[in-house]
């Protein structure tokens, strides 16, 4: 808590200073539109402002106070903004540690962002900033902005805007605004670009952001997260309170899918990022468009009770539109009540059918002033709807002032504050009627009916998160034989071993997993003194750290029915492994009890390097790779996320039973699920896991084969 107090403290003299020193400001930047300077009186700072810089004498004009160096002021102050070469930055901060200043906002680039020598220079930063508790933000950043406070560190003009937003970057680009992407104003009251985050990072400014009044939705822009488990504690705690929406940078790295296993291939960076995401409640945008347009929605709107939409429309045509989009976001057209249809009744003629979508163009023909606000107003009061998508024509005025929707639109919504009203228009007007309906607020018009639906969406799995969040259950702790697995993954160590398999379902059986009877053998003397104990039919499956997919090596035989057979199939396994694969080393021969016959599961885990173990469940078997259908969550789990990620997958429809076939039983999928979390959760060494098949029927779920990756 000490900590964190502190980190607020600095980040308040970061953000609210009552003084700054300039250090590094040239004579020639002094009245040049691009200049620290320049910006922070542009911004209005009404603070005090001292120049260090020992070429620079004293004069009236600056209009500030100028040293020659930092020992040489009067007093601390509470910020330092550097600018030097970067090989004179350690000095100049070592400079503010004596004079007690106690926070640094570090422009320079050439740090860890260029080269190794930059390297080394920001190591030297992080290690002073241990020693000395100074707190730095960058190097090579353009600072903070902070409209209430009107101080800005950065070079170039930023937009001065107290909308309740604060923006968190790991470029300036975005502490310019909106401008840039949207043709709109700055979108946030307070900014932030990390830089290089030596010292202050991004989990350091949520947090911050979380305890700002002034700060309703936190955007963010993220190439990166180094300490991914604080971020998913901090995240999990902010977006219970404030929606955090955010765009990450940088896609998975090419040949990914060139690892270990199949859980490694699945579980690339961007599908890890997005199971943490979701996990801690973020809202994610896909391009910076969309991440602007979901930072302003959450602003103006309180996320609805459902999903439920009705659609009233000028046109027809529109309306059609309308409900793909709909359907494709995932919504669900709402149903109108009697009661609404019979008040709505005397608008429409007799011959049309008054159901969702609502086509309003008979009606607003004849009267639009009496019947337009009438319909919306009418269908805000249904019980059965949580929003309203209106689709309206923005016509030229004042030549066509008797059709202004723009007039009702915004303040009717704004008396159902709890119904969004989305907007899409066309027409010859849109910027003008999109001014006066976004007005007040709870009405935003979108360029396109997709954009509109999906930004309710996120608005539905914002709301959907902080109720699963109000009543989640701890994660269940499972009694398992945790001392035999450490038995055996010390053995593998030892033996420098890197791939389990039969050790991998000795594992699993510890762990509490049911696995298909299995016995090793490496000869055919073992396999015939073994033949009498075994219950046939078996299969053989050959045991190799240099074979991964056992059927392409003919490594597998299924379905053995006798002694006989079983050490002809022995022989042959041998024989096509050696042809196909001679360079194989082989362990020996797995002999194992035949599976029912049943759906085929595939469960898995990658341990990331940033955010711990990521489990995966998809199809299994030879498709897994083929159909690609998976869903990944952040270990540990509960129970609602382990359904939920078997509801994710498209093969969730099969497992459910089709055409007369028993449903698998779910819960046995789920079992296996919460084990598997808590086995990587509680073992490190364990890098990548691949249960595959796991055989699923209609009484339960029992692994057939195993790998780990240590």
């Amino acid at each position: 808590m000490g900590a964190a107090k502190e980190t607020l403290s600095a980040l308040d003299l970061i953000f609210k200073p009552r003084s700054v020193a300039i250090i590094g400001l040239a004579r020639a930047a002094l009245h040049s539109p691009v200049s620290v300077l320049t910006t922070l009186r542009d911004f209005g700072y009404r603070g005090q402002i001292y120049i260090i810089n020992p070429n620079m004498a004293p004069s009236r004009e600056h209009e500030c106070h100028v040293y020659a160096s930092l020992d040489d002021l009067p007093q601390s102050v509470d910020v330092a903004v550097v600018s030097v070469a970067r090989e004179h930055v350690l000095g100049v901060l070592e400079a503010c540690v004596r004079k007690g200043i106690c926070a640094a906002i570090v422009i320079t680039q050439g740090f860890a962002d260029a080269d190794a020598t930059g390297a080394r220079l920001q190591q030297q930063l992080v290690q002073l900033a241990r020693r000395s508790g100074l707190r730095i933000l960058g190097p090579n950043t353009i600072g903070v902005a902070n409209a209430h406070e009107s101080f800005t560190s950065s070079f170039i003009e930023v937009h001065k805007d107290k909308v309740p937003i604060g923006l968190i970057s790991q470029s300036g680009l975005f502490m310019m605004g909106h401008l840039l992407v949207n043709n709109e104003p700055a979108g946030f009251c307070m900014s932030a670009d990390l830089g290089n985050a030596c010292d202050i990072d991004f989990i350091d400014v949520l947090d911050y952001y979380a305890q700002q009044d002034s700060i309703d939705v936190i955007e963010c822009h993220v190439e990166g997260i180094a300490d991914g488990r604080a971020f998913l504690e901090t995240a999990e705690r902010v977006s219970r309170t404030k929606p955090i929406v955010l765009l990450k940078a940088g896609k998975s790295r090419a040949g990914q899918a060139a690892v270990a296993s199949h859980s490694g291939a699945a579980a690339g960076e961007h599908e890890v990022y997005q199971a943490a995401f979701r996990k801690a409640g973020v809202i994610t945008a896909n391009n910076a468009e969309e991440l602007r347009l979901l930072s302003k929605a959450f602003v103006r709107y309180t996320p609805p009770q459902g999903k439920c939409v009705a659609i009233m429309s000028f046109s027809g045509g529109g309306a059609i539109l309308a409900v793909d989009a709909v359907e494709a976001a995932g919504l669900t057209l709402a149903s109108l009540s009697d009661a609404t249809k019979e008040a709505l009744r005397d608008l429409f003629p007799p011959w049309m059918t008054l159901e969702n979508p609502v086509d309003i163009w008979i009606p607003v023909s004849r009267d639009f002033h009496a019947a337009f606000p009438r319909i919306l107003q009418l269908i805000l009061d249904d019980e059965g709807v949580d929003a309203v998508l209106c689709i309206y024509c923005s016509y030229t005025l004042p030549k066509y002032t008797a059709y202004d929707s723009s007039r009702h639109i915004a303040a009717i919504a704004g008396r159902y504050p709890r119904k969004p009203v989305l907007c899409w228009s066309y027409g010859m007007d849109i910027a003008g009627f999109t001014r006066a309906v976004e007005q007040q607020g709870n009405a935003m018009v979108f360029r396109s009916l997709e954009e509109a639906t999906g930004t309710l969406a996120k608005l539905v799995q914002y709301r959907e998160y902080r109720h699963r969040a109000a009543r989640k259950e701890a994660v269940p702790h499972i009694d398992v034989d945790d001392a035999k697995v450490k038995r055996i993954l010390r053995a593998a160590t030892k033996a420098r071993q890197s791939c389990l398999y039969t050790e991998a379902l000795a594992i699993l059986q510890a762990s509490g997993v049911n696995v298909m009877t299995w016995r090793l053998v490496s000869s055919e003397a073992e396999l015939v003194a073994l033949a009498n104990e075994l219950v046939f039919p078996v299969c053989l499956k050959v045991v190799s750290a240099d074979i991964v997919h056992k059927s392409d090596s003919g490594g597998i035989k299924l379905d053995i029915q006798d002694r006989q057979q079983l050490i002809e199939n022995f022989r042959q396994l041998y024989a096509d492994v050696r042809r196909r694969q001679p360079q194989a080393r082989i362990t020996g021969v797995l002999v194992q009890s035949m599976a029912v016959k049943g759906k085929e599961v595939m469960i898995g885990a990658k341990r990331d390097p940033a955010f711990g173990p990521c489990l995966i469940v998809g199809a299994g078997g030879v498709y897994t790779e083929i159909y690609r259908d998976y869903a990944f969550r952040i270990a540990p789990i509960d129970h609602d996320e382990a359904y939920e990620m078997i509801a994710e997958l498209r093969y969730s429809r099969i497992l459910a039973g089709v055409r007369g076939e028993p449903a698998c039983y779910l819960p046995a999928i789920a079992d296996m699920l919460l084990k598997i979390s808590q086995l990587v959760c509680n073992h490190g060494e364990i890098r990548e896991l691949d249960v595959n098949p796991v055989i699923v029927d209609e009484r339960g779920a029992v692994a057939v084969d195993a790998r780990i990756i240590v």
